[in-house]
């Protein structure tokens, strides 16, 4: 049995896919490439597997190396990427994709109005926000928003600056956008 991470081609932030391959799981490299196309999200599924430079292309299972990793592609040509920086764990912030307006957009009619067409400005359930120190990610805390404490934006840093242990004067989501009042 072999023991194999498989990358996509150009995409550093793809974290890989490990997998065992034998004779009993994988009878013909097609069978592998199939199965591949199922779990890395390319356009056109895989259809070629290189080394990690792009230089040398893999075309029966005979070729993959025990404790290697390799790159799927969907075309020919493989874009290289740097294994150091996709065997990283990403740090918490860069996990969360960024808002879309129409997204936001939802949210804030959600916010805004009740089911009955109503307006409501206060925050009727208790909601969990996950707040970093900048530049320290190992400084979090999590801060339950309730009544008490979103009374105002400057109570709510208050609040946060007695929770975090130091001055806290601006806040940035994770996509690095201001928040505001």
């Amino acid at each position: 049995a072999k023991r194999i991470c498989f990358y996509k081609s150009g995409d550093p932030q793809f974290n890989g896919i490990k997998m065992v391959i034998n004779n009993r799981s994988y009878k013909s490299f097609d069978a592998l490439l199939d199965s591949l196309s199922k779990r890395v999200p390319l356009p056109f599924g895989v259809r070629n597997i290189s080394t990690p430079k792009g230089r040398h292309n893999i075309t029966n299972l005979e070729d993959l190396e025990d404790g290697k990793s390799y790159i799927c592609s969907h075309q020919k040509k493989m874009k290289p990427i740097n294994l150091e920086q996709a065997r990283k764990k990403p740090l918490p912030w860069q996990i969360s994709r960024p808002v879309s307006a129409r997204r936001r957009a939802v949210q804030l009619a959600r916010e805004n109005e009740d089911g009955f067409g109503h307006r409501e400005s206060k925050i009727t359930t208790p909601k969990k926000m996950l707040v970093f120190k900048n530049g320290d990610v190992r400084h979090r805390r999590t801060i339950v928003l309730g009544k008490k404490n979103t009374q105002t934006f400057e109570a709510f840093l208050d609040y946060m600056s007695e929770l975090m242990q130091y001055p806290v004067v601006k806040l940035y989501t994770t996509d690095g956008r201001k928040v505001r009042i």
